[in-house]
């Protein structure tokens, strides 16, 4: 919703404060700490993302918000706020349910949400346009490959990886989306890609690859042992 506004850096810029929230929540929710090293180390992956994404102009997020509007900012950080409490809530309920259940529900509890906004949006004519040769292959295959598969790796890496350095990994979504974007059509749109960029994807890989090296290992997510009466 924010991006039809038209003010791409004011919502880019606000929605990286989604590391941040993650990292909070993780520490309130998780109970995950994070040695003194880990911040600057966010900072260095923020920094590549920012490189990536603005390579063309860096300084146009300070201008965009200063002329930003309050609902686009409001918009961008509800949104950052939700999906980072969709990483550390699916690692807290993946304690309790394998990658698998997880996935299943995500699709089985989406799908009937989405399509009754659209419904109260648009009316039963948002539908009306579309034809079955829309459905199959296109979109059939937009929701098994980037969809289901990778919802079904996403949440396999994430009941052995903290809440708080998985939000780190999910910060190379924007630099992977770029580099598709440069690729000739029907894949990407031919953008240029910019040294700086390069720049910037380096430093976000090399971040991650630090944590990877570096982190405690975490055990995969287990279900807490049930209780039991024990006669006095």
């Amino acid at each position: 919703q924010a991006a039809t506004y038209k003010v791409f850096a004011e919502t880019f810029v606000l929605q990286q404060t989604q590391p941040l929230i993650a990292i909070v929540l993780a520490w309130i929710i998780l109970g995950e700490r994070r040695r003194p090293w880990f911040w600057p180390a966010l900072i260095v992956a923020m920094i590549g993302v920012y490189l990536v994404v603005f390579a063309q102009d860096p300084t146009a997020p300070v201008s965009a918000l200063q002329q930003g509007r309050v609902e686009v900012g409001l918009l961008a950080l509800g949104a950052a706020l939700l999906w980072a409490s969709g990483t550390v809530l699916g690692r807290f309920a993946l304690g309790s349910i394998s990658f698998w259940s997880m996935t299943s529900l995500r699709f089985t509890l989406a799908l009937p949400l989405l399509v009754t906004i659209v419904l109260l949006q648009y009316g039963v004519g948002a539908f009306s346009h579309y034809r079955f040769s829309d459905f199959v292959p296109n979109l059939l295959a937009i929701a098994l490959v980037p969809g289901l598969l990778a919802l079904l790796l996403y949440y396999r890496a994430l009941s052995r990886t903290p809440a708080s350095l998985a939000t780190i990994a999910e910060m190379a979504y924007p630099v992977a989306a770029t580099f598709i974007a440069s690729a000739p059509p029907p894949w990407g749109f031919n953008q240029p890609i910019y040294g700086v960029q390069l720049v910037g994807t380096a430093l976000l890989i090399g971040v991650i690859i630090l944590l990877n090296l570096t982190k405690e290992k975490a055990a995969e997510v287990t279900s807490p042992p049930a209780l039991t009466l024990v006669e006095s």
